[in-house]
């Protein structure tokens, strides 16, 4: 017998139209580049196999995997930052207000930006929903001033269980 288990919550960083279209840009000329960088050394390495020895040949299968590796970043890279984009939108249109109750505040190791994080366990509750806990790393600079016991705004997707908080103000 099935279970209906509630989605895993998820805490969304918004990204707005000109993050998502600079990313889907970097994205698209990684893709547009590497996937013409793969059918050109994939011709050229089919081309010259009986005039070069295998060395080359190796050589050119390496290039070819190389760039299609690069081809897969770029278009994973779109469709992330579409995702995120189509998330952020959703949240809008549907969310709800809620509020986020830190229950903990720990050290976290720094982003991969290094950036200074901690982890926050926050427990959100609001209208339409049952109330969940959470635990996620968020920066340092931005929620470097809470404690345990503080109120922050939230916003929730009842259906996702999708989320943002807010920095408490300062």
């Amino acid at each position: 017998m099935a279970t209906d288990r509630p989605r895993e919550p998820v805490l969304l960083d918004p990204k707005g139209p000109v993050i998502t279209a600079i990313a889907c840009t970097v994205g698209a000329v990684l893709f547009l580049g590497a996937a013409g960088a793969f059918v050109y050394v994939t011709v050229h390495t089919v081309a010259d196999f009986d005039r070069s020895d295998g060395v080359w040949a190796w050589a050119g299968a390496g290039l070819a995997l190389a760039a299609a590796i690069v081809a897969y970043g770029g278009m994973s890279t779109i469709l992330f930052a579409r995702a995120e984009r189509r998330a952020t939108l959703q949240l809008a249109a549907q969310g709800v207000d809620a509020t986020a109750l830190v229950l903990a505040v720990t050290s976290a190791p720094p982003s991969n930006d290094d950036h200074d994080q901690i982890r926050l366990l926050v427990r959100i509750d609001g209208p339409g929903f049952e109330p969940f806990e959470h635990s996620s790393e968020v920066l340092r600079y931005l929620f470097g001033s809470v404690t345990q016991g503080t109120v922050l705004p939230a916003r929730v997707n009842a259906t996702t269980r999708t989320f943002t908080i807010e920095p408490p103000t300062t």
